[in-house]
């Protein structure tokens, strides 16, 4: 199960994800992503996971496959902080946090009891 918020407010999506991505409906998150991209120039995105997504390979995959445009993904560079909530993430984003270049997206990983913290820093990206 998932659950999807926007928050037009502070310009992010909210992805709270139970055992696994729900695949159809990330073509709801991009067009999101898009409307606040459009809307404030900006965007941001906060993840929560409680356990460990099963298909998180496939929830990407869904998302590149579901445009043959690549000019549709232009608006990902708005994209200004991610967190992710999780007691447990994968290796495949710890290492894309680790890795991330300064001045491209700011992304931290948050503990679960850090929730409220994460939010808050998603929505200090909308102040600067």
């Amino acid at each position: 199960m998932m659950n999807i918020r926007i928050d037009d407010r502070y310009a992010y999506v909210e992805i709270e994800v139970f055992g696994s991505y729900q695949l159809e409906r990330m073509t709801e998150v991009l067009n999101a992503m898009r409307e606040l991209a459009d809307r404030h120039g900006h965007f941001s995105q906060l993840e929560i996971h409680h356990g460990k997504p099963d298909n998180l390979l496939s929830a990407l995959f869904r998302l590149t496959k579901s445009t043959k445009d690549p000019n549709e993904f232009t608006f990902m560079r708005q994209m200004k902080r991610y967190a992710l909530v999780s007691d447990n993430p994968s290796l495949l984003i710890r290492t894309a946090v680790a890795f991330s270049q300064p001045g491209q997206i700011e992304m931290r990983i948050f503990p679960m009891h850090e929730r409220d913290m994460a939010r808050q820093w998603i929505e200090s990206a909308a102040a600067v």
